[in-house]
């Protein structure tokens, strides 16, 4: 819209110092494309703003129809039928019949953009609502300064004098930029300043080396500035990363890659239990990328509706440690888990909020990220202003809100392993006192333990039978047996098949496990020739590699293997669980399957050009609900249970189970022997 309003500016005046009637004419029609444009972009960036640009497809295509269709009349008569002097202008355009159609669409295309965002406003509110206020006030005062200009194109003399308004919707946008987070350009242009330093640092000195070389040596040119790219390609990443590294220690200017600190707060919380560590790692963290003055992390207390102050950086802890909660403050955001920007408060409901901005301020606090998990307040990341004066950007708002439901988890969970740590404390306290009576409440203790165990087990043999009956009915209708589907259906019902897939291996896990732990996991040996079964298994996984475009191959052993005695359904499933996991680790690439006698043992390996696995996570990738660093952002439904059982599988087989990798993104390979039948 802006690049419209500068053709239609630009050209405005150009026709204005025209000397004769054919420059000011041509002019006039470079004029009218802008303008055509200016209403059809400014309703796609309306809807845009307010994401309703899917829901209202209809209108941008009619828009940008109309438009095309104006412009190639916009070179006729029918659009302008010529010029002639109008007041103090010497060349006034004369309107066709074609541009009176033009003003009507024009009229309904801005009406329509208004009328979006007047609605928008009862949905709206904080920084957001203002925003859009100031977006509605821009359009008025920009659209009313242009259409002064359609009274002369009538013979109507009235003077353009409206024009000077359309510059002040830059203005007023620019005031919505700076204050209420309209755009983020203060980012964009550090970013971008970081960007043109590198490529300067290299360009310059790639300059200088080519010229010294080039006039020393008798260098082929193609060849030398093949060999200064690669070079200059090889040190640009590093050097970007040197002046990222100068920005934020100079200018604190918070350029950081939130994806690499959300992994990494992610890896250090899922490490601990401890509430003390969950305070330092995430204050740490926080503290670096954001340069913030000061950072606090606070409790809930959902029975005195009141938050007590537990870590403090930067905060005078001396002044006050508990605080009541604000009823309509949690109420509107920290029950939603919005983050809190306490100048937004200000300007928007001051009213509202006024006890407890003046507490914040004088706190000198600027932001406040609720702490929740399902809709339960947990307690609150409080953040002071930055160190460089800077805003808090949109990308520091929304890794807020991932550090803070990641957080909330792991606060919760230190919260309850504190009591639980008390509770054993007690428990030993107590023991020193009445021995006696420890010991029987011990032995109920173990009566639960067993019965929970026992519970787990009906619970999962429960659920068994609707979820093996659920996959049934399923499989019917995506054959076809209760009647066509179409795409979309299936596409829904193959969704919910997986859903229910993932619940029966969860549900067997859980089994399993169960029985393990109890002592009544029961096996039936056999003897079983192991390739058959593992053909069976990549019969039944080679549609799920197809679908994510891998290659996957089965190397048969050339010869028929030795027999093994085992349990058929329980090695079944650890065959299964090691390739499929070989597919959902893997983005692309090759997976192979092997099957060979080495010695007294039959080995089967799964190999595959997936993630890899951190040296770090081998000792630990057996171990229950353990999983790898890295693998909840590629597939988040693990569980970490499936390696477990497959390692108790192995030992009860007397077995052996294991896991290779050359470490991150060079692939894995994970295998098992068993013993041969003699």
């Amino acid at each position: 819209m802006s690049f419209a309003v500068a053709v239609w500016s630009y050209a405005y005046f150009l026709w204005q110092i025209s000397g004769n009637q054919y420059d000011a004419l041509l002019w006039i029609r470079i004029l009218n494309i802008g303008s055509i444009f200016i209403p059809i972009f400014y309703v796609h960036w309306i809807l845009v703003l307010l994401s309703l640009n899917k829901k209202n497809k209809k209108i941008i295509v009619f828009s940008y129809l109309s438009g095309v269709l104006f412009v190639l009349f916009s070179l006729s008569v029918l659009f302008v039928k010529g010029v002639k002097p109008m007041l103090m202008f010497k060349f006034w355009p004369q309107a066709g019949i074609v541009y009176t159609a033009y003003i009507i669409v024009y009229i309904f295309l801005v009406t329509y953009g208004l009328n979006k965002l007047i609605g928008s406003l009862k949905q709206y509110g904080g920084h957001k609502a203002a925003q859009v206020k100031y977006v509605i006030f821009g359009s008025i005062i920009g659209f009313a300064g242009g259409a002064t200009n359609f009274f002369l194109w009538y013979n109507i003399p009235i003077p353009p004098y409206g024009n000077v308004l359309v510059a002040l919707y830059t203005i007023i946008l620019s005031y919505a930029t700076i204050v209420h987070r309209f755009m983020d350009v203060k980012l964009a242009l550090r970013r971008s300043s970081v960007f043109i330093a590198s490529i300067i640092s290299l360009i310059i000195p790639a300059f200088f080396i080519k010229y010294a070389l080039y006039s020393l040596f008798s260098f082929s040119t193609t060849l030398l500035d093949t060999i200064i790219l690669m070079i200059a390609l090889a040190v640009f990443t590093p050097l970007k990363k040197y002046y990222y590294s100068l920005a934020n220690k100079y200018f604190f200017s918070s350029l950081y890659d939130s994806k690499e600190v959300i992994e990494k707060i992610s890896d250090r919380l899922s490490s601990t239990l401890e509430v003390k560590n969950v305070y330092t790692y995430v204050s740490d963290i926080l503290a670096n990328i954001f340069h913030a003055r000061s950072l606090g992390i606070l409790t809930y207390d959902e029975a005195k509706k009141e938050y007590i102050l537990r870590h403090a950086m930067g905060l005078d802890a001396s002044l006050q440690k508990k605080f009541k909660a604000d009823p309509v403050l949690q109420k509107d955001f920290a029950d939603q888990s919005n983050p809190i920007i306490v100048e937004e408060l200000r300007h928007s409901a001051y009213r509202k909020y006024k006890n407890t901005i003046n507490l914040l301020t004088s706190l000198g606090i600027e932001i406040l990220m609720p702490l929740n998990v399902k809709n339960k307040s947990v307690g609150l990341l409080v953040l002071g202003p930055k160190e460089s004066g800077d805003m808090y950007n949109d990308e520091d708002l929304d890794v807020l809100k991932v550090v803070g439901a990641q957080m909330a988890i792991s606060l919760e969970n230190g919260l309850l392993y504190e009591e639980t740590k008390n509770f054993n404390k007690k428990l030993r306290h107590e023991i020193d006192i009445a021995t006696a009576d420890l010991k029987e409440a011990n032995e109920k203790l173990k009566k639960l333990d067993e019965a929970k165990s026992e519970f787990i087990s009906i619970a999962s043999h429960q659920l068994r039978t609707p979820l093996t009956a659920i996959k049934g009915y399923i499989s019917m209708m995506l054959e076809g047996d209760f009647g066509q589907l179409t795409e979309p259906e299936h596409d829904s019902l193959e969704k919910v098949f997986d859903s229910n897939e993932r619940l029966i291996k969860l549900v067997e896990n859980l089994l399993n496990i169960s029985r393990i732990e109890s002592g009544r996991l029961q096996f039936n040996f056999e003897e079983v020739q192991l390739e058959e079964m593992v053909g069976s298994v990549m019969e039944e996984l080679s549609g799920s590699a197809k679908k994510k475009g891998l290659i996957i191959e089965y190397k048969k052993p050339e010869a028929e293997l030795p027999k093994v005695n085992i349990d058929d359904e329980k090695i079944r499933q650890v065959v299964m669980n090691l390739i499929d996991n070989a597919i959902k680790y893997t983005k692309k690439g090759n997976i192979t399957v092997s099957l060979r006698q080495d010695g007294n043992a039959i080995e089967f390996c799964v190999s595959d050009s997936g993630m890899g696995i951190n040296p770090d996570d081998l000792p630990n990738l057996f171990q229950k609900f353990s999983r790898g660093t890295g693998t909840s952002l590629i597939h988040t439904e693990g569980t970490g249970l499936g390696l477990y059982v497959a390692r108790q599988m192995m030992e009860a087989h007397h077995g052996k189970i294991w896991a290779e990798s050359q470490g991150d993104g060079m692939g894995s390979r994970f295998c098992f022997r068993l013993p041969i039948i003699r």
